[in-house]
């Protein structure tokens, strides 16, 4: 067996371990008999971490000969430079302590010190497999000669993307849907130190790091309708940019750009984009994670293998839906190593290894509240997956067909949703498919184009990411839950859509310029992608906007009538005489007005309601029509009040009828 030893001071490494014992032990200690003092055992941790190292530095004789290839070239990176044990070493202690710490803690408690546990986890981990490396000095002159026009288009696509998720951010959509409302009660605990902890779930069983983001703009901004949305209209113009990076690096810059123009204006997409829901940061954690793996299988870096796994694990913390980057980075990983076979695991195995390290350690805290609490971490699925929630095999049963066969139903309607079935969701509405018929026959060559292109055997393997990303969200996010079409469950697809009507219309402009000599490419190019726009931008601005479809009944009339209700909340109780159509805990309702001293009189009124407002207090009656009739009464009781309509647009009906009585 052959060794290679190194010269070094045996007597003192002998010293500098036994020391390092000596901590690690009270380290232990510290964290088991005294978990609230976690900085005292965070010292200790790091102190036997550091004289760790120098006992590994000190060693007179390592031998790493015959060890595995793959431990002999991480030992041979601490030998040469031990800093990168100690970081590892420090890595692996505080995400220990960051885990053992959590399942201690109260809902009162401050979470700072662990979240700072977890994000200096990440920092030392990637100081370990990822140093700092010198970088080749460029000339910017040169590349700012060569890219110049590439780098004004993109500027202007994102400055497009970004006005037509702001502007108006408040008054279009006008009306405040019941889960926005439901999110801005959530952001607002966190404010008020109510809700601490970033590594649950809340509302609907959604991660609460997304309530966390949005709160630093609401501190910032002050509480509005503006500073719920803004953060996720950034999201939204961010997954712009990292499209056309993706796309780019597929497929080349050209394709990138106009996948890229395409999403800006996409209406689906800038309509999630402006309503304060996680939904979009689908789209952005998927591209961002499949964007990191191409640039780490094309360059080998380890900084790349270390984001795609932490870009993975963002999916945790963001939109229920944005598991599905895990299943699609698995795919296209299994993918290549088809293609390589064993030459996959033997150039990639370092990489891969990274990334799964990186995903843990960004995953870990969500990992371990799944274990410990599996419902609440699976709720949103147990609630609408078809398979969990039992809906299958009740269908099954009240529609006299097989499984498969409502399988098959379910599939069709997911993946004709860009086509031909109109949307179910209340969060959209749209009264017809999700593209119009020109760009859905685009889209449908772009998507067969691809998928046929995959097949050997001379496939086209730079498409593969595309197309499992449509298919996993056509499956995952639609034919396994409940109604589909939903689009709020399909707005991951709006990327990949948008790249498949990109792919046609680059393969009609190829053939375009092949068949008639004097027409150019990028003008038929530009034409599609300005057409495409005006229609998009049409379809949201002058058509769904004015329509005032989003949110619901319900929600329309909440936003409608909370004007009134605020300035009197402080001296009027209100009585909601709408049993059973809605209730004052809807959550427009009391996110807009939260000081409202607010009753539900569920059982009709059948005699004049004496003695119902405490004296001294006025009232606000909430009547719908169907029981306009019990206004009588309590006009008997209260003859002081005076009446007011709410119509809702666009037709104007009456809503409901609003009985304002003063305070006497």
């Amino acid at each position: 067996m052959k060794e290679r030893l190194h010269a070094g001071r045996p007597a003192s490494s002998a010293v500098w371990l036994g020391v390092a014992v000596v901590l690690a032990g009270l380290a232990i200690s510290s964290f088991v008999r005294r978990p609230q003092a976690v900085w005292d055992g965070l010292v200790l941790a790091l102190g036997a971490v550091a004289f760790f190292a120098l006992a590994f530095s000190a060693a007179e004789e390592r031998p790493v000969a015959r060890w595995p290839s793959l431990l002999a070239v991480a030992w041979d990176g601490i030998a040469e430079r031990p800093w990168r044990g100690v970081a590892l070493l420090a890595a692996m202690s505080l995400l220990a302590s960051t885990l053992h710490r959590l399942p201690q803690m109260s809902a009162q408690d401050d979470y700072t010190p662990v979240v700072l546990t977890w994000g200096l986890a990440f920092f030392f981990y990637t100081l370990a497999v990822a140093p700092p490396r010198p970088r080749p000095r460029h000339d910017w002159s040169i590349w700012w000669e060569v890219n110049r026009w590439n780098v004004l288009v993109l500027a202007t696509i994102v400055g497009l993307a970004f006005l037509l998720r702001t502007w108006g951010l408040d008054r279009a959509p006008a009306t405040l849907g019941g889960d926005e409302a439901a999110f801005g009660r959530e952001v607002m605990r966190v404010l008020r130190g109510e809700l601490r902890n970033p590594f649950t779930t809340g509302w609907l069983s959604q991660p609460t790091m997304g309530f966390f983001y949005v709160a630093l703009f609401v501190r910032w901004l002050g509480l509005s309708v503006t500073a719920l949305r803004l953060p996720w209209a950034i999201l939204g113009t961010a997954s712009v940019l990292v499209t056309f990076w993706l796309v780019s690096r597929l497929k080349g810059v050209r394709l990138g750009m106009v996948t890229a123009a395409l999403l800006a204006t996409y209406h689906l997409h800038v309509h999630y984009s402006r309503l304060h829901l996680n939904n979009i940061a689908d789209p952005f954690v998927t591209a961002l994670a499949l964007l990191l793996l191409t640039r780490a299988l094309d360059r080998h870096s380890p900084l790349d293998w270390v984001l795609v796994g932490a870009s993975t694990a963002a999916g945790l913390y963001v939109y229920t839906g944005g598991r599905l980057v895990i299943l699609i980075v698995a795919a296209v990983m299994v993918y290549a190593w088809v293609g390589k076979g064993r030459r996959f695991w033997t150039e990639y195995r370092t990489g891969l290894l990274t990334a799964v390290g990186s995903f843990l350690i960004v995953a870990a805290p969500m990992l371990q509240f799944a274990l410990r609490f599996p419902d609440e971490f699976n709720g949103r699925i147990n609630q609408v997956g078809i398979i969990q929630s039992g809906w299958l095999s009740r269908e099954v049963v009240v529609r006299g067909q097989s499984a498969w066969g409502i399988l098959w139903d379910q599939f069709q309607r997911a993946a004709l949703a860009f086509l031909f079935y109109p949307d179910r969701s209340p969060f959209y509405g749209l009264p017809g498919p999700l593209l119009d018929p020109l760009f859905g026959t685009l889209f449908v060559v772009g998507l067969l184009y691809a998928t046929l292109r995959l097949l050997p055997p001379n496939a086209d393997r730079r498409l593969f990411p595309m197309v499992a990303w449509w298919w996993g969200g056509v499956i995952f996010g639609g034919m396994l839950t409940e109604s589909p079409p939903s689009s709020h469950r399909l707005v991951t697809l709006s990327v990949p859509a948008c790249f498949f009507v990109a792919l046609a219309l680059w393969r009609l402009a190829l053939l375009a310029q092949r068949a008639l000599y004097a027409v150019r490419s990028e003008a038929v190019l530009a034409t599609g992608v300005v057409l495409f726009g005006l229609l998009s931008v049409r379809t949201y601005f002058w058509d769904y906007i004015p329509s005032a479809v989003y949110g619901g009944p319900v929600a329309r009339l909440a936003t409608q009538v909370a004007p009134v209700l605020r300035p009197l909340s402080a001296t009027h109780n209100v009585y909601v005489v709408a049993a059973p159509w809605f209730y004052w805990e809807f959550p427009t309702f009391t996110f807009l007005v939260p000081d409202a001293q607010a009753v539900n009189l569920v059982e009709p009124i059948q005699e004049p309601p004496v003695g119902l407002v405490p004296e001294g207090r006025g009232a606000v009656f909430i009547l719908v029509p169907a029981r306009a009739d019990e206004l009588t009464l309590i006009r008997q009781a209260y003859p002081t009040g005076y009446v007011e309509e709410i119509r809702l647009p666009p037709d104007g009906d009456v809503a409901a009828i609003l009985y304002v009585v003063p305070p006497e």
